[in-house]
């Protein structure tokens, strides 16, 4: 029997496909890659924005139409059950991000499959759908209380995985001839919190895991960092870590962030993104942008301008607010779509020249990359800042290369 896995949302959810991939092989499944030609379809749902929930669910409505046995995994049916099934009534499975290692007896006997805790998923079967890059999720779950935030109904309150698992998968992974390992989880700055021990002890043991390989680590809340700033800092040294930090400030105004519930005021923000610049001068800062929060004054969204001149981040994820239900923010009244679209074109804006600007430095910048993209024609490469550059190779090589121009989102090397 063949199965197709159609992937929605964040590194985990992809973590999340190829553990359910690697399952079924073992249990003598064939995983393929043409929707036409398979017996089950599974649809890993995302469910962090109402336009990603929308697509899925046009989605959804489409497969009902179809003969396939459908499976819906992922956030959405913790998140919104009643709604993915009206969607399609004829579903064979419905299973949540804790059962991913229950995904033959969705296959075999359909249902609904939801499970009280998540496996230890580091120690999982795997199949990668990428033969450079390996994600590890280190973690489940998060701590925090956002009030804008779906994703903790789906994923809970944070759970992490044993080091000595990640570890081993980190290693199986390197002697497999993978070149570039993602450490995931819904929030990457608690990590360690229930089991003793946090997010620098974990990457330092990473760091001495033997071979040549680049660790990517994912996104961590600004509430969680302080207490192990400084270790945190001396682990992104090691010369296994890219030098990039996610670091979600989401906005520039202490007073939204209350409303948020985000626990951090902006000056934490940027007394981290200065600490770490001291420490790792070039290092590339990514942060998170919500434009049109339902309290977001004129003067409060000026503060987010003002707060991207000041901080000038390498990477902005923008996001227009859009309220998801059974949320606190859900419950406020919204702000006109016109008023968030208008802040979100000027932000756009904003960033697109800071980057320009700012990038025009990187040229003439001669070093290493990891070949660990390629789209149709176009090969990119990451630089140890994990710049992405346009550059000739194949997969999985590092090559000498240098930066020749610089866009705002991207650069070309030679």
């Amino acid at each position: 029997m063949k199965v197709y896995i159609e992937t929605y949302g964040c590194a985990a959810n992809k973590s999340d496909s190829e553990i359910m991939a690697g399952i079924l092989i073992e249990r003598g499944y064939e995983i393929t890659f043409n929707e036409e030609e398979a017996d089950y379809i599974v649809v890993n749902t995302c469910g962090v924005k109402k336009q990603s929930e929308d697509r899925i669910l046009k989605r959804l409505q489409d497969l009902a139409k179809t003969n396939k046995k459908i499976i819906i995994a992922g956030c959405l049916p913790r998140i919104n059950i009643e709604k993915v099934k009206s969607k399609i009534p004829n579903y064979h499975a419905l299973m949540d991000t804790y059962s991913i290692d229950k995904i033959d007896l969705a296959v075999q006997k359909g249902g609904i499959i939801f499970s009280e805790k998540p496996p230890e998923k580091p120690c999982l079967p795997k199949y990668s759908f990428s033969n450079v890059i390996s994600i590890i999720q280190i973690g489940e779950g998060c701590l925090s209380a956002c009030s804008f935030c779906a994703t903790k109904f789906a994923r809970g309150k944070a759970v992490s995985f044993k080091p000595t698992t990640i570890l081993k998968s980190i290693e199986e992974a390197v002697a497999k001839g993978y070149k570039e390992i993602w450490l995931t989880s819904q929030d990457n700055s608690c990590y360690g919190k229930d089991i003793n021990t946090n997010l620098a002890e974990l990457m330092m043991a990473i760091s001495k895991i033997k071979g040549k390989f680049w660790v990517r680590v994912g996104m961590m809340n600004p509430l969680h960092i302080k207490p192990f700033l400084d270790e945190l800092i001396e682990a992104y040294k090691s010369e296994k870590f890219f030098k990039f930090l996610h670091l979600p400030v989401q906005s520039g105004s202490n007073e939204v962030l209350r409303h948020m519930r985000r626990g951090y005021r902006v000056e934490d923000f940027v007394f981290f993104v200065n600490r770490f610049r001291e420490e790792i001068p070039d290092i590339t800062i990514s942060t998170d942008i919500i434009v049109g929060y339902p309290t977001e004054r004129e003067k409060d969204f000026r503060k987010t301008v003002s707060l991207l001149k000041k901080v000038k981040p390498d990477v902005v994820n923008l996001s227009r607010f859009t309220a998801r239900k059974g949320t606190i923010a859900a419950s406020l009244k919204q702000l006109d779509s016109k008023i968030v679209n208008e802040r979100s074109k000027k932000v756009h804006e904003i960033v697109r020249k800071i980057l320009e600007k700012k990038n025009k430095r990187w040229v003439g910048w001669k070093g290493e990359v990891l070949i660990d993209e390629k789209t149709k024609n176009i090969t990119i490469g990451r630089n140890i800042f994990y710049k992405p550059i346009i550059v000739s190779g194949n997969l999985g090589e590092f090559r000498e290369i240098e930066i020749i121009k610089s866009f705002a989102n991207f650069f070309i090397g030679k």
